[in-house]
């Protein structure tokens, strides 16, 4: 089914997952941080946790995260520093 696909029809499809895989990797930040992919969240305080996102949103560090956090807004990073940092 792929090798038919090309051109600028396969680029959106590619786009459209990227952007949905994105989307869900900010729903579900344990995905990578509950193992040993990528730091433990809640090793550190919502305040960290804030910080590092607003760094990450000012394209400072990992790409991915880079892309993950330029597409939350500073409500979305509350809420998931709330949830996931230390209690």
């Amino acid at each position: 089914m792929f090798k038919k696909l090309k051109g600028e029809y396969m680029k959106k499809i590619l786009g459209i997952i990227a952007i949905s895989g994105l989307a869900f990797a900010y729903q579900n930040c344990a995905m990578c941080h509950n193992g040993s992919m990528a730091i433990k969240l809640d090793k550190l305080t919502p305040q960290e946790i804030i910080a590092k996102l607003k760094e990450f949103k000012a394209g400072k560090g990992s790409p991915m995260m880079v892309n993950i956090a330029k597409g939350m807004s500073d409500k979305e990073i509350e809420e998931a520093a709330k949830k996931y940092g230390k209690k």
